[in-house]
């Protein structure tokens, strides 16, 4: 990742809707948005999909990376690569449907570019998401997975498992899988 030049996030949002490539902006940076591997692409498509069938029939909607999702509060915008809103999406009000504002779970998949970015300054841009309940990290090559689960508005515990037959569960949207799931065809 890399940072370029302070601008607003007007100007952010101008540039990023008409680019190929995609940037987040935190702390009015653009940061450049990094290439991931097979595991990582693997990893998220496994969760994805396993996040979609148990949400199919709720007003909870789980995008990828694609979905850029927007911080109210500080006026910053990142691509997770899992989101999942709160009951119906709701967008940022410029008539467009491109920044999610609701996220109540965030999953990143870990890369070596990005891992310290994830755990820090992305977490700190994204805890202050009222909405948000979960803030998840997953390492894309071996089984193991940090979830940060908001007690109180400022209090945040960690919760950590890394053997695949053990059960992880993501209380903000009610849903366990065993661990070892997402790692399916990830030799």
């Amino acid at each position: 990742m890399v940072k370029v030049e302070q601008i607003t996030s007007e100007q952010y949002l101008k540039l990023e809707r008409n680019s190929l490539t995609k940037h987040e902006f935190i702390s009015n940076c653009v940061i450049s948005y990094a290439n991931f591997d097979l595991s990582h692409h693997l990893v998220r498509g496994n969760l994805a999909a396993l996040i979609w069938l148990h949400l199919k029939k709720s007003s909870n909607t789980v995008f990828q990376s694609n979905m850029r999702i927007y911080n109210v509060l500080n006026d910053n915008f990142m691509y997770p690569d899992i989101v999942v809103s709160d009951g119906k999406p709701t967008f940022r009000e410029d008539g467009k449907m491109d920044n999610l504002t609701n996220p109540v779970l965030i999953i990143e998949i870990l890369s070596p570019s990005t891992a310290v970015y994830d755990k820090t300054d992305k977490f700190i841009a994204c805890k202050t998401i009222l909405t948000l309940q979960e803030y998840a990290l997953i390492s894309p090559e071996t089984p193991e997975i940090e979830i940060y689960r908001r007690e109180t508005q400022d209090h945040w515990i960690l919760v950590k498992e890394n053997k695949s037959e053990n059960n992880v569960t993501f209380t903000s949207i009610h849903f366990g899988f065993r661990l070892g799931e997402i790692y399916e065809k990830n030799d």
